[in-house]
């Protein structure tokens, strides 16, 4: 008779690729993982503990993955469950199965992770799980089928390891599915559906083998393809979930209180395994809250792939949750933890900050060592003072040649970010332009703005917390703006206890004070070029002769920007759908509803409609 597998001492990871920089996107299997993650955590079907089910989605590297397995299957003394959802490829000599990650390339092999490291990773010497699940949902590119999906021919014979199962989502001849206009792709989304409703009739506990029989005659009742199974030593007997439909099952005829007895001995299962996770917490909480808050934290964006629980310093109750899909700001960083600020400018402690995104991050191909500089060795950018041997004009920031003002020889006006090969000056009244001859320019760094200290050295800064007020700058109490979370903003002057502020291009006050203000730069310098060269390479290049216009939508907030402005023209929202009129190299040229037209330079993971 099955056990159920000790979800207090088993482990999993859930790895998933939904969104490619080679590759159509496949947006099921984010809510692949989001699902798997809530069902396998649920005291009703297995009760492993959150931080016991790892998610990696969007893995940054196979190294990436690979550490993270061969940590879990030490840990893990029972079963180690290990989930991959994405596409497969399969080598064209060996058959060798790969599974891809955010940067594979098609017919580059060395752009995605092989199965047989995989494989070594949960046979790690130092491995202590007992027993092993592998389920893999993989998927192909190259088919013309809308969806279509394929691991290549063979792979339960390629994935099967010693003492363990493994399902897999495909067989030798058949493509599986991720199918148009559904939340989960075909074999992961009638997983779950077992794990969360349960088999009516069936055992008491779902072991592999009971699993892998309704998945092959569910799928086959809807003509989808048929799922695979290999096992050695008993893997066929693991048992990763409970029935939930057992538990409402009719009492037998002469067993009166039957039904009763094993709703109490449900209740008492579920009531314990959350007592564990909820002591499992409190020591995580009270490690956090004697930890001191790191000296170097820097404020970054972040997501997270699954909904957490945000704590707050003297209880166990959540003060909040973060949901996937959304940037929040981590204003500080405290013995492994995270303080995250809500949209409302509520705190709390994200205890788990495993497989979380960082938005602050560089793409991967665009990515740069932390402590290198950029391209041509420029440092980040910080604001300085500057005069101009002759007189030379500001044109507006949108890139046109409207002038804005100017600059005269005598007098010192601050540079506030640099643009390609251009600078934004700033007036004294606070209105801001380009100028772009910078040739024989006297830079400074102290401050020559009046009433301001000798030393003084202009900076940018954000305030995580809590929206401050605005005063105006003759000191007195009327109120000319708030200064919002998590925005950056740009100081000029000390002013007594507080910052002369520099709010927008025509409004500026005193922040009368700067508790919780945090330095930042406004960005580094070769972003801005990086940038650069985007839009001109875009711009530069002809419309492509064989392009087809199409409706689409994007799976996040991307701006749009002009031929010639590096600042966004309008932005493409989620779940709106957008008119793509031309192709321009790489970018799309894609249209507003109210017929603004812009660049999208970023069209990885668009969907067609």
């Amino acid at each position: 008779m099955a056990a159920l597998a000790d979800p207090g001492r088993s482990a999993a990871v859930l790895i998933g690729v939904h969104d490619y920089l080679h590759l159509d996107g496949l947006p099921a299997v984010a809510a692949n993982l989001e699902a798997l993650h809530r069902v396998l955590t649920d005291p009703a079907v297995w009760g492993l503990p959150a931080g016991a089910c790892t998610v990696i989605a969007q893995p940054g590297s196979a190294r990436q993955v690979l550490d993270t397995v061969r940590e879990k299957a030490r840990e893990a003394t029972d079963t180690l469950l290990v989930y991959y959802a994405g596409h497969g490829l399969t080598d064209d000599y060996t058959d060798e199965l790969h599974l891809t990650l955010p940067d594979t390339v098609r017919d580059s092999e060395y752009t995605a992770l092989r199965y047989e490291s995989l494989r070594r990773a949960v046979l790690d010497p130092q491995a202590r799980a007992r027993r092993t699940v592998v389920v893999l949902d993989c998927c192909y590119s190259g088919r013309a089928l809308a969806g279509a999906m394929s691991a290549g021919e063979h792979i339960a014979d390629q994935a099967v390891i010693n003492g363990s199962v493994v399902l897999t989502a495909t067989s030798a001849t058949r493509a599986a599915l991720a199918p148009p206009g559904e939340r989960y792709t075909a074999f992961s989304g009638e997983l779950i559906g077992l794990l969360e409703a349960g088999l009516p009739g069936g055992p008491d506990l779902l072991d592999m083998e009971t699993l892998f029989r309704q998945l092959a005659q569910r799928l086959s009742e809807k003509s989808r393809p048929i799922p695979q199974k290999r096992s050695r030593d008993d893997g066929s007997r693991i048992a990763i979930a409970r029935n939930r439909a057992a538990a409402v099952r009719p009492a037998p005829s002469g067993a009166p209180g039957h039904g009763e007895r094993r709703a109490g001995e449900e209740r008492r299962r579920t009531a314990e395994a959350d007592a564990r996770e909820k002591l499992r917490q409190a020591a995580r909480l009270v490690a956090v809250l004697a930890a001191k808050p790191d000296p170097d934290f820097a404020l970054f964006w972040l997501a997270v792939p699954v909904a957490r629980e945000l704590f707050g310093e003297g209880s166990l109750e959540p003060v909040g949750v973060v949901e996937p899909g959304t940037w929040y700001l981590a204003v500080d960083g405290q013995g492994g933890a995270l303080r995250v600020q809500l949209a409302d400018g509520t705190t709390g402690f994200l205890l788990d900050v495993d497989g979380i995104q960082n938005g602050n991050a560089d793409p991967p191909e665009a990515a740069e060592p932390e402590d290198a500089e950029p391209e041509d060795g420029e440092p980040e950018f910080a604001p300085y003072w500057l005069a101009v041997p002759a007189t030379r004009p500001l044109l507006a920031l949108d890139g046109s040649w409207n002038p804005v003002g100017e600059v005269r020889p005598g007098t010192w006006y601050l540079g506030v970010e640099e643009r390609g090969a251009a600078l934004v000056v700033q007036l004294p009244d606070g209105t801001q332009g380009l100028l772009l001859d910078l040739s024989g320019i006297q830079r400074d760094g102290t401050d020559h703005a009046e009433a301001g200290e000798v030393d003084f050295v202009p900076f940018w800064f954000v305030l995580p917390l809590e929206h401050h007020p605005l005063m105006a700058e003759d000191g007195s109490d009327r109120r000319v703006g708030v200064l919002e979370a998590g925005r950056c903003y740009l100081a000029l002057q000390h002013r007594g206890q507080g910052l002369l502020v520099q709010a927008s291009a025509t409004a500026r006050g005193l922040l009368r004070t700067t508790h919780g203000a945090r330095r930042g730069t406004k960005g580094r310098a070769g972003d801005v070029r990086r940038l650069s060269k985007l839009i001109d390479a875009a711009s530069a290049t002809g419309p492509s002769p064989d392009f087809q216009p199409f409706w689409f939508a994007v799976p996040e907030v991307r701006p749009l920007f002009g031929a010639t402005a590096r600042e966004p023209v309008g932005v493409l929202l989620p779940g709106i759908w957008y008119l793509a009129v031309e192709q321009r190299g790489t970018a799309l040229v894609a249209q507003l509803r109210s017929g603004r037209k812009g660049l999208l330079l970023d069209a990885v993971g668009i969907q067609r409609g």
